[in-house]
């Protein structure tokens, strides 16, 4: 990925959004240059039409010949065709050059929004991301649109008829150098700093709207059962009136910038013509004269008549930029420059070695000085109230999150110096709330192995036992689960999860309340697989459900980030007062009490 330097938390210029631009730009630079050159070419041209037009006005008024009218207008008609040639050649080469654009900068965000680590998701809408997104890919174009197509030859159509202005009229010309220069001042003042702000505001509204929208419509089911449908409904309302408030101000700041600049225009034509006018009455100007001065100014209004509205489209645009650029900054879980090596697990061991961890923005460690051992191949349970350390632990072996001091060793290497995704490559996890994408069944299962055959699929299945459910389905594998698997019972997406850690074999294995979502006569059936399938590798199993873990081989149980017990179902429940005999004891439909 290619971005400007920019320092992360300040606000960001448009000299940041500019050179962040320029950097995919000049990943075509051939492209670039042609289209440089053509719109140069074309706006030249273009500039020279009115000049054109008065040498044949002039031919015919002293007509001599029928050759030298017709070699003028030959010339005249001969620069127009030549000018939209050359004009319409540079937008079939632009329009490839924005879609490669285009494609390279949500490549680069995709990419990058992979590599965030988890506190980022944590605390980011997932809605407000897709927003970034989808609003850099749009504005992107239109930034390109104006600088490229827009802004550069209307700088050289301005400078050409200025310099051939200079040629005829000197002090013209000098009265509307000053003249432009007024134009563009107050132009861009009103435009950053009186529209353009409040735009930047608008934009940042859309980001929330976005968050919000998918928010609501991703909570749907929770509002309906909770009967909370008048509450979102408020809510929303509010988030819409501010974006319709916001919205209407940056309308009405630009419509009164574009009402200035409508009258600087008719000025500038006064100017013009006035001037023309009085260089006539000094017997210094002809009627070719007058008539070059025409069209000059009709060229010269077409392009600054938009000048208000290109810096606006600019300036508007490069507001929707700055939250892709923000979050294309946001740190990622390991520098994209550096290349670690591949993590290499044999065997399975695992050391959590004097760690010490303290969540991102928390003051209270989670774990200080925390060590334990988990042999190859052996059967762990993890036990506790919530809040205990377990998901942490779990976290922290996934490297999810940095450790402040400690190492965190696999077959005696330091997770934290080895590649993420050989690590998470090595290890087969089953949360306790699967997430499924919107999919088929069969693509679901085999996410962890996407060369698997169907008979490796349809074994997972079986062994999940998920294969007579989906079997009894009208397209059975081909069966499309719907968002997050919302088509799916709890209990099915589990055993999809099952059915997913089955087929990818790894060599550590995590499951995360793999049960919960089971009925007891499932849960019965399932035991047999999952006791196959934590056989010889080693596994981590997070347990409230306490039934699910009698046959672990150790039992850590966790209290405010220590392991204040461990050992066997056994050994446990014989120790009086524990705290994992107390809980046996308290379970309450074969659940931890809290």
């Amino acid at each position: 990925m290619s971005s400007s330097k920019i320092i992360k938390k300040q606000p960001l210029s448009f000299l940041n959004v500019l050179q962040f631009a320029a950097s995919y730009w000049i990943r075509q630079p051939r492209k670039l240059f042609f289209i440089l050159m053509l719109v140069l070419i074309a706006a030249s041209l273009e500039t020279y039409l009115p000049y054109a037009l008065a040498s044949f006005l002039t031919t015919i008024q002293h007509y001599q010949d029928k050759a030298a009218v017709l070699y003028h207008l030959g010339i005249f008609l001969g620069t127009y065709f030549t000018q939209a040639l050359f004009f319409s050649i540079s937008y079939l080469v632009y329009n490839s050059f924005e879609t490669n654009l285009f494609k390279s900068l949500v490549d680069d965000v995709f990419v990058h929004v992979y590599r965030l680590p988890e506190k980022f998701f944590a605390n980011t809408f997932t809605g407000s991301i897709v927003s970034k997104i989808n609003r850099a890919r749009q504005k992107i174009e239109v930034f390109e649109d104006q600088i490229l197509m827009r802004i550069f030859p209307t700088a050289i159509i301005l400078i050409g008829s200025m310099l051939i202005l200079t040629l005829q009229f000197p002090f013209l010309a000098l009265l509307m150098l000053c003249y432009l220069a007024i134009l563009v001042i107050v132009s861009s003042f009103l435009v950053f700093k009186v529209s353009g702000p409040a735009q930047g505001c608008y934009a940042e509204a859309q980001d929330h709207f976005s968050a919000h929208l998918a928010d609501s419509i991703s909570g749907i089911a929770p509002t309906k059962s909770f009967a909370q449908e008048k509450y979102e409904l408020s809510r929303f309302l509010k988030v819409t009136s501010d974006l319709r408030v916001k919205n209407l101000h940056a309308y009405h700041l630009g419509n009164i910038a574009g009402l200035i600049q409508r009258m600087l225009l008719a000025g500038m034509l006064a100017i013009l013509m006035g001037g023309g006018t009085w260089y006539f009455f000094h017997g210094r100007a002809t009627v070719e004269s007058m008539a070059y001065l025409a069209f000059a100014y009709t060229i010269m209004q077409s392009y600054i008549r938009d000048v208000g509205e290109n810096i606006k489209n600019l300036l508007t645009s490069s507001y929707d930029l700055h939250g892709v650029i923000t979050l294309l900054h946001e740190e990622p879980e390991v520098d994209i420059h550096t290349t670690l090596p591949e993590l290499t697990i044999h065997r399975g061991e695992i050391i959590f070695e004097n760690v010490e961890f303290t969540y991102p923005d928390k003051t209270v460690p989670i774990f200080n000085n925390f060590s334990v051992t988990i042999h190859a191949g052996e059967r762990i349970a993890l036990v506790g109230h919530s809040g205990g350390g377990k998901t942490s632990f779990i976290r922290l072996l996934q490297c999810l999150y940095p450790i402040q001091k400690g190492r965190i060793l696999i077959d005696g290497q330091d997770i934290m110096h080895y590649s993420r995704h050989s690590l998470r490559r090595a290890i087969g996890l089953v949360p306790q709330d699967p997430i499924l994408f919107h999919r088929t069944l069969r693509e679901n299962i085999a996410y962890a192995k996407p060369s698997a055959t169907d008979a490796e699929i349809h074994a997972a299945a079986k062994k999940a036992h998920i294969e007579d459910f989906i079997s009894s389905l009208p397209h059975q594998y081909e069966t499309l689960v719907g968002e997050r698997g919302i088509k799916l019972s709890g209990g099915e997406r589990q055993r999809i999860a099952i059915a997913r850690a089955i087929l990818a074999d790894r060599p550590i294995l995590i499951l995360d309340e793999a049960t919960s979502s089971l009925d007891s006569e499932s849960e019965r059936a399932i035991q047999d697989a999952l006791h196959t399938l934590t056989h010889g590798r080693t596994s981590i199993m997070i347990a409230h459900r306490l039934s699910t873990i009698l046959d672990a081989d150790r039992i850590l149980v966790f209290d405010s980030g220590k392991i204040l017990e461990e050992g066997s179902h056994e050994q446990l429940i014989k120790q009086e007062n524990g705290i994992y005999a107390n809980l046996f004891k308290l379970q309450s439909g074969g659940f931890i009490a809290e």
